[in-house]
């Protein structure tokens, strides 16, 4: 009778191990699909979930502090998360319980690789309430990560890719200067002009100008047009020094002009330095300021140029 009475024992117990478990089997199933009211039901009458977003009591409680702040609006700004449950202990008295779970949060990177945003501990309370098991408490403890309602912290890729565009805008911005060159030898003074801001200053020993239109008329009215590529001469872009500062930059770099010498060796005529502000638009990086000196030979500025405007 004995041996009876303590089989019977045992297949209870087992029996509400895994009743205990798969309240927990739910509570993910319905906190992964915004279900509220569901995840409300497994708490008892006078359930308490003790979380981030506040203490409540009693289901209704509970519903309605989800409801507040997981609104459907705030949880189309997170990325998709399932809810996965492990290490759980369960000790059963009688009709009370207690029980520790291991959490964790797996969700998505913003490359949609799987990824643990965070994981903590349940610990919880349980009463046997008209025959079923209940959450009596349910205290959510976070041990490692940040919640998505939280701004993610610089991460070891984020400085690796913020050092990595520093790279890309500095070739991009060099891309900018053949660019120039090229037009500039081509004679094609629209697209030279294109490079520039609509509010874009050019200043040089050939005069001034500000936005696209002025500095093509600007080189219309003082360059000429070979008729051949055998009369074409040549720029050369060198020493480029780049400084990017998020959406703007400054750099200076060397140029040179090379025409055709005596029997045609090129000829090495003038050397001189640009000094440039540029900023990051829609159409990519757009001189905002290009300032053309000569030094040799020295061809003074005075009176064409002015100091350039402060730096936004």
């Amino acid at each position: 009778m004995n041996d009876d009475k303590s089989t019977t024992l045992s297949l209870q117990e087992l029996s509400d191990h895994e009743e205990i478990r798969r309240i927990f089997v739910e509570y993910a199933r319905h906190l992964d699909a915004g279900d509220h009211a569901g995840y409300a039901s497994l708490f008892a009458s006078d359930g308490v979930m003790a979380a981030e977003i506040g203490d409540a009591v009693g289901p209704a409680a509970i519903e309605a502090a989800l409801d507040a702040a997981l609104s459907p609006a705030t949880r189309a700004t997170f990325p998709p998360a399932v809810h996965v449950m492990n290490n759980q202990s369960i000790d059963v008295d009688g009709d009370n319980a207690t029980t520790e779970v291991l959490w964790i949060y797996l969700t998505t990177d913003d490359d949609g690789a799987p990824t643990v945003l965070q994981a903590g501990r349940y610990t919880d309370t349980l009463v046997r309430e008209n025959g079923r098991w209940k959450l009596a408490r349910h205290d959510i403890t976070r041990l490692m990560g940040r919640s998505p309602r939280t701004p993610a912290s610089e991460t070891r890729l984020d400085r690796l890719e913020a050092r990595l565009r520093v790279v890309e805008d500095r070739e991009a911005i060099w891309r900018l200067f053949q660019a120039y060159k090229h037009h500039l030898d081509q004679r094609d003074f629209k697209a030279y002009s294109e490079l520039f801001t609509d509010d874009a200053v050019w200043v040089g020993n050939l005069g001034r100008a500000t936005g696209p239109a002025e500095i093509e008329a600007l080189l219309v009215r003082t360059l000429e047009v070979f008729p051949s590529d055998r009369e074409r001469t040549h720029h050369l872009v060198l020493n480029p020094q780049i400084d990017v500062d998020g959406d703007t930059a400054t750099a200076t770099t060397n140029w040179a002009y090379v025409s055709h010498g005596e029997n045609d060796a090129p000829l090495f005529e003038m050397l001189g330095h640009y000094v440039d502000r540029l900023v990051r638009t829609n159409a990519g990086w757009r001189f905002r300021r290009r300032e053309a000196y000569s030094d040799v030979p020295y061809i003074s500025l005075d009176g064409i140029i002015e100091p350039a405007e402060p730096t936004d």
